[in-house]
Order: structure tokens, then C-alpha cells, then sequence
């Protein structure tokens, strides 16, 4: 299957003509053209979601916000409607999870996970957790990737099922907790990340600022579990007339389950 992880960038007034209204055709162009079965958002608004939901009839739409007023953003799920959501909850990176709003103090915005259970077409139950970790402070990023692995081993150990975990963790591949996490000190169920399969990517910038960027910060991820196997990854600069969907660039990852 095609998974992708893509933050969309909100919409914030201080972006001009890199506003939501004047690039949004250029997602839904994206999302229609490389037909994932599976796609991770960030940074969604409320007229986002809204008009996301207009637009892509082909996918179910699943998440929270992560507030109730302020800072208002999803990190939604896409799933194609060739497959079943079985289950999905959004949980707060915080020590009251089901709690809205709720964050740690020393995270300035509450942060969260969405995750969903997914029936394939073919049969196979999956489950996918999406997240955007903290962008400013690093202790905030690693207890948020803490919580979510415990989260993730709660789950396993009910029912052991394959894993995809995607998202803007805000770090680079050399930063101490993405080694950390490549090296399994944060988490005893293994997750593989889907650039292992050319490290070379680790060295393209995952975030262009709206440009076209080749080095610069890579912080968009997609790991997988050991019943995966990757078969092509590739970070897409799509764009029309040098105007880009995102100041990130979506991560795409072709997927199968061994």
C-alpha cells in the first residue's frame, strides 16, 4: 500500500500569498494524483478539515483538534474508502490523554496523536498512529514520542497487529532522540523508518519554506513495523509554477505487508 505523511502547513495570516485559499488546489492535485491508502496530516484548521472534507470524497477523515478555541489544528488520518475504519482516537501527549487541551507545561501548544485501526480491502488489520511533536523545546518532543510508544504497547499488547507511526517530529535525523528512537532506546516495539531503505534521503530537507529546497531540515518521518517491508520512498517537491502545496514536503512510502 501508499502511505504519506504530509503537514500541511495552518493558516496563518503572516504566510500572505502562501496562504491556505491560494495553494489548496495544489494539495487536493497531490493527494489525487499519488492515491494513497493511507495519509498523515498536521497543522489541519477548522476550515482546513472543512474543506478537505468537501473536496476528497474518495477518503475518510478521521481525528480531533487538539483545542477547543485556541490554536485549533488536527492531525488528521486519511484512509481510502477502498478499506474500514474499525477503530480511531485522538489522545493528548500529556498525563491526561483523554483530556482536550491538556500538555505538559513546558509545551506551548497541547500536542497529539490520532490513531485508527484499518481493515485493508485484501483482509489485513493494520494500525496507524499520526503525530506533529513539539517545535520548540526538546524535552517537550521526547516525552511526546514517551507517551506514544507506551500508548503503541498498551495496544500491542492487547492485540499484536503491524504498526505505521508518522508524522513532523521536529527533529533532524541526528538529533539525540531520532537516534535514540533508530536505536530502540525509547521503545521496545521495533519500528523501522521507511528512509533506511536509501539513507541518502536523510540528507534532502523534508521542510522547503514554501521553496525549493535540497538541503535543510529533515523532520518528517514514517517508520513501520518488522511485518513491513518498504519498497520505494520518495519525498515529493510537486509544485505548479514554483508555488508549493506546504512549506513541508509530503513523504511518500510504498508499503507491503510480508
Amino acid at each position: 500500500m501508499r502511505v504519506m505523511t504530509f503537514n500541511l502547513r495552518s493558516d496563518s495570516i503572516f504566510d500572505g500569498k502562501n496562504r491556505w485559499n491560494s495553494r489548496k488546489e495544489i494539495v487536493y492535485d497531490i493527494l489525487d494524483k499519488y492515491a494513497c491508502d493511507i495519509i498523515g496530516l498536521q497543522e489541519v484548521t477548522l476550515k482546513m478539515h472543512a474543506d478537505l472534507e468537501n473536496k476528497l470524497h474518495d477518503y475518510q477523515i478521521v481525528g480531533q483538534a487538539r483545542s477547543k478555541k485556541f490554536f485549533v489544528e488536527h492531525n488528521n488520518i486519511l484512509v481510502s474508502k477502498r478499506h474500514k475504519i474499525l477503530d480511531q482516537e485522538t489522545f493528548w501527549l500529556s498525563n491526561q490523554p483523554k483530556k482536550i487541551g491538556s500538555s505538559i507545561w513546558y509545551s506551548i501548544f497541547p500536542r497529539i496523536c490520532t490513531t485508527a485501526k484499518i481493515q485493508l480491502e485484501e483482509g489485513m488489520i493494520v494500525r496507524v498512529y499520526n503525530t506533529h511533536l513539539d517545535c520548540y523545546l526538546s524535552p517537550a518532543r521526547g516525552y511526546g514520542l514517551k507517551k506514544i510508544m507506551r500508548y503503541i504497547e498498551k495496544q500491542q499488547e492487547f492485540e499484536k497487529l503491524p504498526v505505521i507511526l508518522m508524522g513532523d517530529f521536529n527533529a533532524n535525523p541526528n538529533h539525540r532522540l531520532i537516534k535514540g528512537f533508530f536505536e530502540g532506546e525509547l521503545n521496545t516495539q521495533q519500528l523501522i523508518a521507511v528512509q533506511e531503505i536509501d539513507r541518502s534521503i536523510y540528507q534532502q530537507a523534508t521542510m522547503g519554506g514554501f521553496k525549493d529546497r535540497h538541503h535543510g531540515m529533515h523532520l518528517d518521518y514514517i517508520f513501520v513495523s518488522p511485518e513491513y517491508e518498504v519498497l520505494r520512498t520518495q519525498i515529493v517537491k510537486d509544485n505548479v509554477n514554483g508555488r508549493f502545496p506546504s512549506d513541508h514536503y509530503p513523504l511518500l512510502a510504498d508499503v507491503c505487508l510480508i
